[in-house]
């Protein structure tokens, strides 16, 4: 048997968590438009007869300016030791160049090339040239997006894995568990739903999440945020905002735990959040 742990690297909004997405067949990571959606590692688990990998989500390298963005960089840090393997992904020639410094690894590293569907295969082949001597281990062209070459990634990564035990049960698709993801889907959705400034200004913290009569799972949110203002935006006119966060939230959670679901949803003003160490526990260590 063979069993590993890739870490998926890149700048934000390349496609990271499109590609767990697509790798696993089903949908465990928060995706929007929006860059930085991702503020947290996930470990997405990939079963195969002989092979388990273990991919790892990572939050988009960026300059931290606050508490939480100075712990994204450390799941980043903490994800490339821990990892058997990197994955560079990038979707365009400048996001390459930011990482030169990651080729000196003592271990494989992966230069994975998506969006391709975007791309003029003149411009995907000077990507590869131009990289080729740059000491990447392998370099693969897909999208993760259109699923062209995901199976090809998987069988190229197989050679490089270590001789191991599987480390998850075959019925495991991550370590985290059900209330991370609730809390993933709904922050989604705010990046969907609201403006550029509300989805970055925004934490959620589910509060309850326990089984009622028939077997319906009732779930307390609360969505914070940093102004009076803010919430406003959130709540809408008429509560018709928050309304629609919840109807758009409650279909992608009755989705995932195949489950009928009551979803409350309430707005909170928490000044400097994402400066605030036990909060963002709180969001991301359930």
């Amino acid at each position: 048997m063979k069993s590993g742990y890739i870490a998926i690297i890149g700048k934000p909004n390349t496609g990271k968590s499109t590609l767990l997405n697509r790798i696993l067949k089903v949908k465990l990571a928060a995706v929007s438009r929006k860059a930085q959606t991702t503020r947290s590692k996930i470990l997405g688990i990939y079963h195969d007869k002989e092979i388990q990998i273990i991919f790892i989500d990572t939050p988009g390298t960026l300059k931290a300016k606050n508490t939480m963005e100075k712990l994204m960089n450390k799941d980043i840090s903490n994800s490339m030791k821990d990892a058997d393997i990197i994955c560079i992904l990038v979707d365009d020639i400048q996001s390459v160049s930011d990482f030169r410094d990651l080729e000196n690894l003592k271990k494989p590293v992966f230069l994975i090339i998506n969006k391709i569907d975007r791309m003029k295969n003149e411009k995907i082949l000077d990507i590869i040239n131009n990289n080729k001597d740059k000491g990447y281990t392998e370099i693969i062209a897909l999208s993760a997006l259109k699923d062209i070459n995901i199976d090809k990634l998987l069988k190229m990564i197989t050679p490089y894995l270590p001789y191991d035990h599987f480390f998850y049960p075959d019925d495991y698709i991550s370590d985290k568990p059900e209330r991370f993801f609730v809390s993933e889907f709904i922050r989604e959705q705010v990046f969907n739903i609201y403006g550029e400034e509300i989805p970055y200004s925004t934490g959620v913290v589910v509060e309850e999440f326990k089984e009622r009569e028939k077997g319906k799972i009732f779930i307390r949110v609360n969505v914070y945020v940093e102004k009076e203002s803010q919430k406003g935006i959130i709540i809408g006119a008429g509560g018709k905002k928050v309304k629609e966060l919840g109807v758009r939230s409650r279909a992608l959670i009755e989705e995932f735990l195949d489950n009928n679901v009551y979803l409350e949803i309430q707005v909170k003003i928490k000044k400097n959040w994402k400066d605030n160490t036990l909060l963002l526990n709180r969001m991301w260590n359930y």
